[in-house]
């Protein structure tokens, strides 16, 4: 991977996670006594900013899912010894020692 690739992807996950902070706090404004019946107008202008920002993070998603590397969970290692050893058993070893040669 490039340097550019690798920046693209950390750009666009600092915005998802910046318009994701957002609309979270935005969706708090009750807890701090800011109601839609106290300030009417705000409370307009931020529910048209959260669903912009609703947007913004759908296509920021998507631009980085269509990325070949972009953020993949990947499936962890087991670490759990019994299901190790059944998988040692299927595939036809049986001692113990295997697992620390495969890097347990």
């Amino acid at each position: 991977m490039s340097e550019q690739f690798d920046s693209k992807i950390s750009r666009l996950a600092k915005r998802y996670k910046g318009m994701a902070r957002f609309v979270a706090a935005a969706n708090d404004l009750y807890i701090y006594g800011i109601f839609e019946s106290n300030f009417p107008k705000l409370m307009e202008d931020i529910n048209k900013a959260k669903d912009h920002c609703k947007v913004v993070i759908k296509d920021t998603k998507e631009e980085i899912e269509s990325t070949e590397d972009g953020l993949t969970v990947l499936v962890p290692k087991t670490t759990d010894p019994l299901i190790q050893e059944q998988e040692l058993q299927e595939k036809g070893r049986s001692d113990v020692e295997d697992l620390y040669k495969d890097g347990m």
